[in-house]
């Protein structure tokens, strides 16, 4: 062969072999640079040297099982995926799996985001851990991951254990994000959406108590007045789908930015244990479509699972939703806007038994048809700058209460009542009160919650309140109107203990005419006290309402308020 065509040939060879040996890698590992996962090392620096070796072209960076300390921050190249171990959203994972160990920015909202994420960079199957947050203290934190700015941004079969913020897909332009199987306990707020002018898309996100839920710490009640899982901003067209939280101050928040506010497609949400499940500040003018939500608001002041500001101008509809909770209200509306309820379901509002309605439109537009108000608490009432309102085709459990102060224009037509099932017949001369009378017979002071369960077995009459254990600061106020002064055998009824966790020695204070006493009662169904009447004892009582049976919660697990009732002695 001529000598000089071997030579060329082996130059060839020698060329393509050192050009393979030097393109960039498209997959390596952390631990090829030098991370070593042991909780105790810095592993900053080898994690951005494994991602900066495959930023040219793109590429995966694998993170072995370990727990990496990371003192700074993360930066994810464009082009780059950050991937650990998990191939689906996990629960109680943090110092399992590929673990990440977040520690900068301690005491702070603002600084540098824990993770950074370039246009089409990804994280997948993560944990991040704050080890040195605590739940009865709670620390403030920079956002736990954010986006750079640019497109395509996502997250992706991840936990945040606990970090004090979780997403920001807000502060720069997120366009075209993609977040799914995200799971999490976000203390402050959970995920912020704003400036993404190209559809975004999310879908199956879990913020739920997967770090502590310990009412002993105060985490419970911080996040009940601080926590807020969802807000949006700016979004153009929002795909959400299949997202649940539970024990935040606000469920989903929509608000107006300067670069706008919302419209989009939301199927399947949920919220739990909130204090408002969804508020509305703005939205824009084709709206936000609810569809298949299921929504409970329980704590603290004023729950209400809907609150629409007076700052709204758009649109929101609620089709085949379903509503329940402790709540004092359903929605309250204002604004000038449209706000409309399809074919959903309501229960559990009026749990001060105070005529509160089930919505109260203050301002704007409502539609409410084909809906279920499975109680017998009012319905409905237009007040203030009340503009219009259609309710037709409705079904109420009790009698049928629309009032219209604001003198709207009401369309009201084709609802349908049911009539309440008889209360249990009791003893010739027995005075009753239940749970479910109005003032003055019961008034409720503190946070009481409803169990409305029509027909639940061992329940006196359509469910009971209850409260959580406490210092006393939750009590319901019996006033029994006595018919003749004399002596009154005094009966409590205690219902059924599903979740084991009623008290050993729930507090019943009889103030009568003989003077003021105190008796504790233990309802655990152990003690033969689940389902019946309890007698307490027998007392002097004035005619008149001069006398009051008190229930507290201050006990050593939850209490009942169902129902009382007073035997004439004869």
């Amino acid at each position: 062969m001529n000598r000089g065509l071997i030579c060329l040939i082996m130059s060839a060879c020698i060329f393509t072999l050192s050009g393979a040996a030097l393109a960039a890698p498209s997959q390596v590992s952390v631990t090829d640079y030098g991370a070593r996962g042991d909780g105790i090392t810095d592993d900053t620096a080898a994690f951005q040297s494994a991602m900066n070796a495959v930023k040219e072209k793109g590429g995966t960076v694998e993170v072995p099982v370990g727990n990496y300390l990371i003192k700074t921050h993360l930066n994810i190249p464009a082009y780059v995926t950050l991937e650990g171990i998990w191939k689906i959203p996990t629960a109680f994972t943090q110092m399992k799996g590929s673990t990440l160990l977040a520690v900068e920015g301690a005491g702070s909202e603002t600084g540098t985001p824990f993770i950074t994420l370039g246009p089409n960079a990804t994280i997948k199957g993560l944990t991040v851990y704050y080890p040195d947050q605590k739940p009865d203290n709670i620390t403030p934190y920079p956002w736990c991951v954010a986006c750079a700015g640019g497109d395509n941004s996502s997250i992706i079969d991840c936990l945040l254990v606990n970090p004090y913020q979780g997403v920001d897909f807000g502060t720069r332009a997120s366009g075209r994000h993609y977040i799914r199987g995200l799971y999490g306990q976000p203390l402050r707020r959970g995920l912020f959406v704003d400036k993404c002018f190209d559809i975004g898309r999310i879908e199956n996100v879990h913020f739920w108590p997967f770090w502590n839920w310990d009412e002993k710490t105060g985490i419970r009640d911080w996040l009940w007045k601080n926590g807020e899982a969802f807000i949006f901003g700016r979004t153009d067209w929002e795909y959400v789908f299949n997202t649940f939280v539970f024990g935040y101050k606000v469920g989903y928040r929509f608000i107006k930015t300067k670069d706008g506010a919302m419209n989009g497609n939301l199927l399947g949400l949920g919220a739990d244990a909130s204090n408002i499940a969804v508020l509305v500040e703005e939205t824009q003018a084709p709206g936000l479509l609810f569809t298949n939500g299921e929504f409970v608001s329980i704590a603290e002041d004023h729950p209400a699972e809907v609150v629409v500001k007076n700052t709204h101008t758009g649109v929101v509809q609620f089709q085949n939703c379903s509503y329940w909770g402790s709540s004092d209200q359903i929605a309250r509306v204002d604004g000038a806007g449209t706000v409309s309820f399809n074919g959903c379901n309501f229960l559990g509002w009026n749990r001060k038994r105070n005529k509160t309605p089930a919505i109260e439109l203050y301002g704007g537009n409502l539609l409410v048809n084909g809906c279920n108000f499975m109680g017998d608490s009012p319905q409905l009432s237009l007040r203030g700058k009340a503009i219009s309102a259609t309710f037709i085709g409705n079904h109420a459990n009790g009698p049928l209460a629309v009032t219209n102060p604001a003198k709207a224009d009401l369309q009201i037509g084709l609802n349908t009542v049911q009539k309440p099932p008889a209360k249990p017949k009791e003893e010739a001369g027995a005075i009753i009160i239940d749970d479910r009378d109005s003032q003055p017979l019961i008034r409720y002071v503190g946070q009481w919650l409803t169990a409305d369960a029509p027909g639940a077995e061992g329940d006196y009459y359509l469910g009971t309140h209850w409260a959580f254990k406490g210092n006393g600061e939750s009590r319901a106020i019996f006033t029994p109107d006595v018919p003749k002064s004399g002596r009154y055998t005094v009966y409590v009824y205690f219902g059924p203990d599903p979740g084991s966790d009623h008290a050993s020695n729930e507090p019943i204070t009889i103030r009568s005419a003989g003077g003021t006493r105190t008796v504790r009662v233990d309802t655990r169904p152990q003690n033969n006290h689940s389902a019946k009447w309890v007698k307490i004892g027998t007392y002097r009582f004035s005619a008149g309402r001069k006398s009051t049976i008190t229930l507290t919660n201050n006990a050593d697990g939850n209490v009942l308020a169902d129902a009382i009732k007073l035997i004439p002695i004869h």
